[in-house]
């Protein structure tokens, strides 16, 4: 009786399992592969587990794609490139053509649109490259060449929830990621992806383009590497709310690095940011590396949480933290401040511990916030561990391990992450040094 029990539960376990495998497609598109274009993918009928594999080739791929759909939790719709010995697939934007005729709301603003007149939830974007989707170069819709627009983008999401990419390259578009705000769209992953050159094309002056510009409730930004803007945009534009912004090395752009701003309708948004190193861009033209609370009328009337970065001021008239509104607050602790300039423009409220902040750069009077110094011991070589602090560096172990959230790695220098060891007190800044760093190459 047991065994014939048994025998049923099996055979239904297996009969289901059959009937959600049978609902999953592979599309594999690319050099021998069942489809040669990505027009040929059927990606309008899109199911929950399927998955579209792009397989590298040395000529570019030259579609643009609207998502749809939507995946599940347990059963994503999966967009990937198959790389071939480290290089990705490459969709460009340059003479790109919009296959999926009805796709001509907002003409010409993305190479890869997720959600349209339906909300395209649970998708994964990942290992591709994406270039070129910007206001001097041109798309065909309709059979009808056109130029992209202003504030084109290399992925544009407009309406999905549960949102990744990852390890993709975006490059040369206006923006290289663009969002909506919530409810259209919430909890994007953004992870292990080099991010660089995105801007306003046409107008080398504009600072109305970045290399991402973000919206969204709960987005994570996580190990990525954020290279020089295009033009004037900022690095990092966030209008959002709960974003957290860790291990990523962000450095040399034009404008801000953090320009972490107001959207009205979250009237609260707090923000954690944090084992990031970011580096001010040696032609800089505004002087403001982090910028908190707002840029409208409206303010973020949050608290932004600042701890163990380390942050690279390269102007004598630098400010390293900038607040907006009188109700926005930021609390620093465990950061290395170094170069020149000011630390910050006594508007809001800051406060904080277990610093380290340059002797060159102007405090509030009166306030503690750490320790002071001329030097705070880098390895200083060209590796990718250049900002590792030194043995019997002033920032060794002097941090707290008091801090919002844990912080468990340390940035890659072309994205990714390092688990970050553990040895006695925790070290300031966004690396920590022990003895076990040896075992993965730093002396």
């Amino acid at each position: 009786m047991k065994k014939a029990i048994f025998t049923v539960v099996f055979w239904m376990l297996f009969f289901c399992g059959l009937t959600v495998d049978s609902r999953a497609a592979i599309y594999e598109v690319g050099p021998g592969k069942a489809h040669q274009e990505l027009d040929q993918v059927p990606f309008d009928d899109l199911k929950p587990g399927d998955q579209v594999k792009i397989y590298y080739r040395k000529a570019p791929y030259r579609s643009r794609i609207v998502i749809r759909r939507s995946g599940t939790v347990s059963q994503p719709i999966v967009i990937m490139g198959i790389t071939d010995k480290g290089k990705r697939p490459v969709i460009d934007g340059r003479n790109a053509v919009l296959f999926q005729k009805w796709a001509t709301m907002n003409s010409g603003r993305y190479l890869i649109r997720i959600g349209y007149d339906t909300t395209a939830d649970h998708i994964h974007i990942r290992d591709l490259a994406l270039g070129h989707a910007n206001n001097t170069e041109w798309t065909f819709e309709n059979n009808e060449k056109i130029k992209y627009t202003g504030n084109a983008a290399g992925i544009w999401i407009m309406k999905g929830r549960d949102i990744t990419i990852a390890n993709c390259l975006i490059y040369s578009c206006g923006n290289g990621i663009l969002t909506w705000h919530a409810p259209d769209v919430s909890h994007l992953t953004i992870k292990n992806s080099i991010i660089l050159n995105n801007g306003n094309h046409a107008n080398p002056s504009s600072d109305q383009e970045h290399n991402v510009y973000l919206g969204a409730a709960k987005t994570l930004v996580e190990a990525c590497y954020f290279g020089k803007p295009f033009a004037n945009g900022q690095n990092l534009k966030d209008r959002g709310m709960d974003t957290v912004i860790r291990y990523n090395w962000i450095e040399e752009g034009n404008n801000r690095q953090l320009d972490l701003v107001d959207y009205e309708g979250y009237k609260k948004a707090d923000a954690h940011v944090y084992g990031n190193v970011l580096i001010q861009g040696a032609t800089s033209q505004n002087h403001n590396m982090i910028h908190w609370g707002g840029d409208g009328e409206s303010s973020r009337s949050g608290t932004l949480y600042l701890f163990n970065n380390t942050i690279i001021g390269r102007h004598p008239l630098n400010r390293f933290i900038d607040v907006q509104y009188a109700d926005c607050k930021v609390d620093i602790r465990n950061n290395i401040f170094t170069g020149m300039g000011t630390l910050w423009n006594r508007v809001g409220m800051i406060y904080g511990s277990n610093n380290w902040i340059s002797n060159q750069i102007v405090c509030p009077d009166g306030m503690v916030l750490g320790i002071r110094g001329d030097f705070p011991g880098f390895l200083n070589s060209e590796k990718k561990f250049k900002y590792m602090p030194l043995s019997g560096s002033a920032v060794v172990n002097m941090g707290t391990a008091k801090t919002p959230l844990p912080v468990e790695y340390m940035p890659g220098l072309y994205a990714g992450k390092i688990k970050r060891p553990v040895f006695l007190g925790m070290d300031i800044g966004a690396f920590e040094y022990s003895l076990k760093m040896k075992k993965i190459g730093v002396d």
